[in-house]
């Protein structure tokens, strides 16, 4: 074979990898439109959607903040009924503070008298129905104590 042939069939050869290759680009460029209008249509259904749901989505705020500011107005309405629950916390705090030193310094005068009267032989009932009283107090204290402790 001579040198032209080899060319020739060279130039051949290459001419139908070109028309081979130049098939295979357009089934590709094909293949990639196909996928490029379903992937639009596809957006084009995302888009529908967002749009459709963007109204909801508004709508669903509003009510939102609308529901907000009805709970924060109730909110605020209460707060006089809280300002009364810490008053008459604090009335409850200084009633039990003035009791507890009545019962001291009745205790204190209780025992007071029963000292000076320890050297006598008779003690006056009064006094004795006091110290059954305070016996019966500090019973039911301790056992109200005991209960407390228990529940908890």
């Amino acid at each position: 074979m001579a040198n032209n042939d080899i060319l020739v069939w060279i130039v051949a050869v290459a001419a139908t990898a070109f028309v081979v290759l130049c098939g295979f680009l357009i089934a590709l460029l094909r293949t990639a439109q196909r996928s490029l209008g379903t992937a639009r249509s596809a957006m084009q259904e995302v888009k529908e959607t967002v749009e459709g749901l963007q109204g909801e989505v508004k709508k669903l705020a509003e009510s939102v903040n609308d529901v907000a500011d009805d709970l924060r107005g109730k909110l605020k309405s209460t707060d006089p009924l809280f300002d009364a629950v810490q008053d008459v916390g604090i009335v409850l705090s200084e009633l039990t503070g003035t009791a507890r030193e009545a019962a001291k310094g009745f205790a204190h005068s209780v025992r007071k008298q029963a000292a000076s009267s320890e050297g006598q032989q008779r003690i006056p009932s009064w006094l004795q129905w006091v110290v059954m009283g305070s016996r019966v107090a500090t019973s039911l204290k301790q056992g109200w104590n005991e209960r407390k402790l228990d529940s908890n």
